[in-house]
């Protein structure tokens, strides 16, 4: 099982999710519920996603991004030589936004884990 835990707040604890054993062998896991429709049409609001701790991914990849030391946000990844960009598969609600180098350590702009489920709720 994994722990739910509210996007704003990535320390309180609303519920358990269970993953397979072959997962739980792979790595640390937490889930998080979705807030926001950025990554619509695919992951929605009320959403919960799987995520295996980890500080990088790969370029494209969908992570869990901490930006200003508190503010947690679920976005693409696209790694450029200066910086990175998260985006949004929702352009109407979030377009990408571009931290260079220097944003990453000011801000700082850190990846806490890859999405590798989705569970949609309804």
């Amino acid at each position: 099982m994994v722990k739910i835990i509210p996007v704003e707040a990535v320390t309180d604890i609303i519920d358990y999710e269970e993953i397979t054993e072959e997962l739980a062998r792979t790595g640390e896991f937490f889930a998080l519920q979705v807030k926001g429709e950025s990554m619509a049409p695919r992951i929605r609001g009320n959403d919960v996603v799987i995520v295996r701790k980890q500080s990088t991914v790969e370029n494209k990849e969908v992570a869990i991004v901490l930006v200003n030391g508190n503010e947690a946000t679920i976005k693409e990844v696209q790694f450029q030589e200066n910086g990175i960009t998260l985006i949004g598969w929702n352009p109407a609600v979030y377009t990408p936004h571009f931290y260079s180098a220097k944003d990453i350590e000011t801000l700082p702009v850190q990846i806490i884990g890859k999405i590798v489920e989705l569970r949609g709720k309804f």
